[in-house]
């Protein structure tokens, strides 16, 4: 189910600026709208590897325990702080999917060229696969007074704008729905497309976040990324494409997800299944 705002969230933390700056916002959320706030803190040993080549041992007790006594310290006694052994993305799926959040929240490292095709990037996993919305925060949230909801002709897009929406509505922000053209000659109508993306909007959300329509051309990561400028947050859909496309060039989100200047929240292109 797509709810926002949300009920209950999950932060990811460790003791990086990076990461106590994404914690912050969504305790700012959490205590926006009244929601359960839960941070959990992956202790990830270094490949034997990568633990060779710079000197560090591959399991240090000490080390951890004292991590853990530091972001405790950093994040108040009153935090719900988990601690759980194993690969951040992976825990935080497992999360996510089992304990039905409705957000996730996270920072990125902004790994780029080699560093991210060693060590990856959890973000970009994380808002890949995650079945609840996924917001990534490269710096501190700032008051969202402007959503950007860049879309296309697909069905998963308006759920992505119906997000949008409803984040735009509960901050009592402005709307701007963006689309893209990247095939003038046979592509849709991108002023039909935005009316009729607009159009299926419920009536409380257009009444309040009185959208507006922007069209584009010709690079969807770049535009996204230009349209930024003066907005607060992105809202996109998490789609896949094909395991080679993936691989290559990342989706759409992902590959903002590596530049965007403002949070992006990630939306799962179809509802997530709920275990029983």
């Amino acid at each position: 189910m797509l709810r926002f705002p949300p009920r209950r969230i999950l932060a990811a933390v460790d003791a990086s600026p990076v990461s106590l700056r994404a914690w912050q916002a969504a305790k700012e959320i959490a205590e926006r709208f009244g929601a359960a706030l839960d941070s959990v803190y992956c202790d990830q040993p270094a490949p034997a590897e990568v633990a060779a080549f710079s000197g560090a041992p591959v399991d240090d007790a000490a080390a951890r325990a004292a991590a853990v006594k530091l972001l405790r310290r950093r994040l108040g006694a009153a935090a719900r702080l988990r601690v759980v052994r194993g690969d951040p993305a992976g825990t935080l799926l497992r999360l996510a999917r089992d304990r039905r959040y409705d957000l996730v929240v996270l920072g990125t490292h902004r790994r780029r060229g080699a560093a991210r095709l060693v060590f990856g990037s959890v973000a970009e996993a994380v808002a890949r696969d995650c079945p609840c919305p996924v917001l990534v925060v490269p710096a501190k949230l700032r008051p969202i007074r402007w959503v950007l909801a860049p879309v296309h002709d697909a069905p998963y897009a308006k759920r992505s704008l119906l997000a949008a929406g409803l984040v735009a509505r509960a901050y009592k922000a402005r709307l701007a729905v963006l689309t893209v053209v990247t095939d003038p000659i046979f592509g849709t109508n991108p002023r039909r497309l935005l009316k009729r993306m607009i159009e299926s909007l419920p009536e409380a959300v257009r009444r309040d976040a009185r959208p507006e329509g922007e069209v584009r051309e010709f690079d969807p990561v770049r535009d996204i990324l230009r349209a930024e400028k003066g907005r607060d947050l992105v809202v996109l859909a998490a789609h896949r494409k094909s395991l080679l496309g993936d691989m290559v060039l990342g989706t759409t989100v992902e590959r903002v997800l590596r530049h965007s200047r403002v949070p992006v929240l990630a939306v799962p292109t179809a509802p997530a299944r709920r275990s029983r």
